[in-house]
Order: C-alpha cells, then sequence, then structure tokens
C-alpha cells in the first residue's frame, strides 16, 4: 500500500492515480492525513486490501504534500553507513548515534529547499526513513517491524557551519524550514522486494552523489526500533531516518555544498522518488 498526501488530503497511490480515502470510505476515514496515520490505518489496510477502487486522479494533477506532515518526533541517526563512517575518517559507534530534527523542518517530496541567509555549507544527506506505528517501551528487535507503519524517502539536508560549531548539537543545523523533505508516499514492507536491501541514490543536478544499498547499515532498522524504544515510548506517524550513505559534500576534497538553482533527486526503491529544487531564502 502506498499513503499519500494529496493536496492536502489522505489518499492512496495505486498505478499512477490517486484515491481519497475520505471519498473511498463513504466518510469514514478522515480526509487529514494526520488524523488517518495516528488513529486510523487499520482501515485504511481494509479499504486497500479491498481493491475495486474508483474515482481516481491522475498523480500529476495533485500536490503531493508530506505523507506524515505533523510528526511527533523526528529521529535522525548519524554516521550509520560503514563507507560515510570511513569517509568522515570516525570509527562506526558503538551505540546509534541519535539526534532529532524539528518537525517545523518537514516539507514535501517536491517542495523547494529554501537556503537560509547567511549560510554557504548546506548538503544533502539522502536517508531511507521508518514510518513508526505506536508500541511500548523497550521494543525486542525481533518483533521490530510489528511497529512500523512503513517507509518513506527523506533528505537529512544539513548546515554544516551551525552542525559543527555548537560542540556537535546537531539539530538546529538539520532542522531550518524545508531541511527534512519526506515522501513520497508511505510504502507499507510487503510492497518492498527485500526492506533490509533497498538501492539508495541522490543526485544533484543529475550528478550522482551517493549510490548504495541500505545493507550498508550499522544498525538496520530492527536494531533502531529496539534502541529507541528502550528509551521513549513509540507514537503513530514518528519518523526514524537511518542515516546516510558515503558522498556527502562536506567529505569531498575540495567540500561541495548546495547551491540556489540546484535540484536534488532522492530516489530509494520500491518508495519513489523526491525532486527538491534548491532556492535561497
Amino acid at each position: 500500500m502506498r499513503f499519500v498526501n494529496a493536496d492536502g488530503r489522505s489518499g492512496l497511490l495505486v498505478d499512477d492515480q490517486v484515491f481519497d480515502l475520505h471519498t473511498a470510505s463513504g466518510g469514514a476515514i478522515s480526509a487529514d492525513p494526520t488524523t488517518v496515520i495516528q488513529q486510523q490505518w487499520a482501515e485504511v489496510l481494509a479499504v486497500h486490501a479491498g481493491g475495486a477502487l474508483s474515482g481516481g486522479v491522475a498523480v500529476d494533477s495533485v500536490r503531493l504534500g508530506p505523507p506524515v506532515p505533523a510528526p511527533r518526533a523526528v529521529y535522525a541517526v548519524g554516521l550509520n553507513y560503514r563507507a560515510h563512517a570511513a569517509e568522515s575518517g570516525m570509527d562506526p559507534p558503538t551505540l546509534p548515534a541519535i539526534f532529532t530534527k524539528f518537525p517545523t523542518s518537514i516539507a514535501g517530496p517536491h517542495d523547494d529547499v529554501v537556503l537560509p541567509t547567511g549560510t554557504s555549507m548546506n548538503d544533502w544527506e539522502a536517508e531511507l526513513t521508518i514510518v513508526l506505528a505506536d508500541g511500548p517501551r523497550r521494543i525486542d528487535a525481533g518483533n521490530a517491524y510489528d511497529h512500523v507503519l512503513g517507509f518513506t524517502c527523506a533528505q537529512d539536508i544539513s548546515e554544516r557551519y551551525t552542525q559543527f560549531a555548537a560542540g556537535s548539537q546537531f539539530s538546529m543545523g538539520k532542522s531550518f524550514d524545508t531541511f527534512c523533505p519526506i515522501g513520497p508516499a508511505i510504502v507499507t514492507l510487503d510492497e518492498l522486494p527485500d526492506p533490509a536491501r533497498l538501492s539508495i541514490r541522490c543526485t544533484v543536478n543529475d550528478d550522482v552523489r551517493q549510490d548504495a544499498f541500505t545493507d550498508d547499515l550499522i544498525f538496520d532498522v530492527p536494531a533502531l526500533v529496539a534502541f529507541i524504544s528502550s528509551v521513549c515510548t513509540l507514537r503513530a506517524g514518528d519518523l526514524v531516518l537511518t542515516g546516510t550513505p558515503a558522498g556527502v559534500g562536506v567529505a569531498r576534497k575540495p567540500a561541495v555544498f548546495l547551491q540556489p538553482g540546484d535540484v536534488i533527486t532522492t530516489e530509494i526503491e520500491g518508495l519513489g522518488v523526491m525532486r527538491n529544487a534548491v532556492v535561497a531564502e
């Protein structure tokens, strides 16, 4: 199943057609994506399983917003690909290096990324993202996928000066408005050939910057769910950006950063494509 936010309304994406869930359910399912994610996910699964939807519109005729427009928490993981740790000259961490991006950074899969005035070290980071379901504390890794609604794509846009100048307190440098595009859909795991090994690719102006597979993760999805739930109670719609592969701009010699006029394309196998234009504030 592919759940989308189409023109601000909850929908299903099937074969390039978007079906409004409020209409398809005869009004039983909310038009508000946040309400659906937090309270009505089982009902959406039932509508999808029933098939034979009608009244769809072409996906190109709607604006796809962030499929999770208002997550209550956005967890992110630093240095979680072996090759990225190597290019950073750092040893792999012994625990997941969790920081947060504030929810106000959320943007849609085709929204502009706005570079803040006075900064010049803005970087790309393509990331496989977990959309969590409700869950208790201390989930066993073997049961982790029972507490995952699905996956989506994300860009962990990072302003490197702000990120590192404050003693490696990452959250502010990664939380400027528009610095977390997500989408285009929440994809349930049954749609994916192998959820543990997906290709992940990022280009800037069609120049390949990152090209890897998610099986290079140091801490995989079950390990991350288990670790986060050992500290925090999971809530439906919370996001976990699982880390970025090698190829970030700050690690290049010389370093390369985003400029107004660039276009970032993020693609993860089975999840879809995001394209975000880069503009000046």
